[in-house]
Parts: structure tokens; sequence; C-alpha cells
């Protein structure tokens, strides 16, 4: 694209015409995503074709209002977009990761203890020494985990286990419960994870 040509463009956005990020999008959705896809293939940073498309969306929404206020120079135009849509997927993760890390957190935490203490399906989180100390409220906050885990259905404590206990990555969960693509397992993860929420403020309600 001419300096011309992307002079044109923004004047066009600007003026209300949308049309004209067609030919952008046309011309780099399918570069970028499959940018994403292989820059971040494995690991904490993992990114599905799935999500790849939902964040070069966002990436071009976000190139839009940049577009419109005439941050952008015509200046490899499809390395700028790709840029975008990484440090949107980078802080997408960082965000999700601090989420994960809580909801880990929470699930060791609860379901580490009972009323003996020691629960022979999950790892020991808490040493003897401590457990007089804890509140009656922490008690009662963790029976009511573990009453909420009872629950669920087989499948989806098995997979929590696997994913909060165990430490096992979806993505290598995705073949052991014969999922047919990450996106599925990680919802399924986020569903059985809310189920337990559900549970447990259910059962607290009835307690209090």
């Amino acid at each position: 694209m001419t300096d011309e040509e992307f002079k044109k463009l923004v004047e066009q956005l600007q003026a209300g015409n949308e049309q004209v990020l067609d030919t952008l999008f046309i011309a780099h959705y399918e570069y970028c995503v499959n940018q994403l896809t292989k820059e971040f293939n494995s690991g904490n940073h993992y990114c599905s074709s799935d999500d790849a498309k939902d964040i070069v969306m966002d990436g071009f929404l976000k190139l839009r209002e940049e577009l419109l206020k005439g941050k952008v120079e015509n200046k490899n135009l499809r390395g700028y977009l790709v840029i975008i849509c990484r440090n949107m997927w980078l802080k997408k993760v960082k965000k999700e990761g601090s989420k994960f890390s809580l909801d880990i957190e929470k699930v060791e935490y609860y379901l580490g203890q009972k009323e003996d203490l020691y629960n022979e399906d999950f790892n020991p989180l808490l040493k003897q020494e401590i457990a007089d100390e804890l509140t009656e409220k922490q008690k009662l906050q963790s029976e009511t985990f573990q009453a909420a885990w009872k629950k669920l259905g087989e499948k989806c404590k098995q997979l929590l286990h696997a994913f909060y206990i165990e430490k096992i990555k979806l993505k290598d969960l995705q073949e052991r419960f014969e999922y047919s693509s990450y996106d599925t397992i990680k919802s399924m993860r986020r569903k059985c994870y809310n189920g337990l929420l559900k549970w447990k403020d259910k059962l607290s309600e009835e307690t209090s």
C-alpha cells in the first residue's frame, strides 16, 4: 500500500466508512492467525487456532482505534498488527494465569483439609502442628468445599484433580480425557470449576 493509498484509507475511515477495513482484514487476517499459533504452539503461552482467531479480531478493533486517532504510520502495517495481537495474547495469558493461580490455591487449600486433616484422595497440604490453629470458619469452609466436591460428576472430579492437584497441563490432559480439541477441554475445566463453586455457594447458604 502506497503512502497515498494509506492516507486515503485513514481519511475514509475517519469519515465513517468502515468498509475500508475489509481490505486490511482480507489481506492480513489469516497471516496474523498463523503467526500466533506458530509462535505460541506449546508451553504456558499456548495459543489454539480458536484463541488466535478471537485475538486477531480484537487486534483489528484495536488497530481501528489507532487508525482513527491517526497514530499509525504506513510502515509494515502487517507487522504492526501482529505485534498488537501478540501483546494482547500475552496480556490475556498473564491475566488468566493469575486467576488460575488463585483457583489452584483455593482448591489446594480446601481439598487438602478435612475433619481428620488428611484425605487419602489428595496431597496433604497442611501440617498437623498447624491444624489445631484453623479457625472454625476455615474448617467450615473446608467442609463445605469438600461437600461440594462430592456433588460433582466423576469426570469433573478427575479433570479438576489432574489439573489442580497433579499439576498436569490442559494440553496434556486433552489426550488423557480424549477431548477433540484444546478449546473443548479448556471450556470443560472452566465449567467443572464453576460448577464446584456454585455447589459450594449453595451449600454455604443452606448451612448459614
